[in-house]
């Protein structure tokens, strides 16, 4: 066998590896690629209207502040669903979140203050909830309704208040006394 030959062999050797390894590839390619179009188990599994959960109650809030007014008392880990019918009056309906914070707050941090510049007359629902054993206070200025500020219990429901601005900047402090406390408070806009 001459050098001529050996060439060629090599050279095919080589070409048949090529198309097994692309012939290998493409097997592997169609095999690993996810379904495409409607998966029938996942379309049929869903129910067709959302089923409330198991031990659903009946709870009556108050528009102006978000209190359970009429009503079993709610316990923190349960799920709340709220429903309002069309047309109730008095309706306190959402518009958006201006802004949510979570944040670790501990004794020796520097209050944490968040602000927003609202109108005149413009209405905020301020929720105000906490995990920990510190002791939190909050307080707010720029609207109608300041004071002193106000002691969240963090074993307790959340604090909600109705804020109406004054036309300043509308901001909400928070302190903690003792301990660590974690936040998660929530300022939205209301119709």
């Amino acid at each position: 066998m001459g050098a001529r030959a050996g060439d060629r062999l090599r050279g095919g050797l080589l070409a048949g590896l090529a198309v097994g390894a692309l012939v290998a590839g493409g097997w592997w390619w169609r095999h690993a690629a996810p379904a495409t179009g409607p998966v029938p188990s996942a379309l049929s599994s869903a129910p067709a209207t959302p089923v409330p959960p198991s031990g659903a109650r009946r709870v009556l809030i108050d528009p102006e502040d978000g209190h359970i007014i009429q009503g079993p008392e709610a316990d923190l880990d349960d799920v709340l669903v709220f429903h309002q019918e069309s047309g109730a009056p008095n309706a306190t309906l959402v518009s958006h979140t201006v802004w949510e914070d979570t944040s670790h707050l501990t004794k020796s941090d520097r209050p944490l203050i968040r602000q927003t510049s609202p109108s005149a007359g413009e209405r905020y629902l301020l929720v105000v909830g906490c995990a920990g054993a510190g002791k939190l206070t909050v307080a707010f200025s720029g609207s109608g309704d300041e004071g002193p500020g106000q002691r969240v219990t963090c074993a307790e429901l959340p604090l909600t208040v109705t804020l109406t601005a004054a036309g300043g900047p509308l901001q909400v402090r928070f302190t903690v006394a003792d301990g660590e406390v974690d936040l998660d408070a929530r300022l939205s806009a209301l119709f």
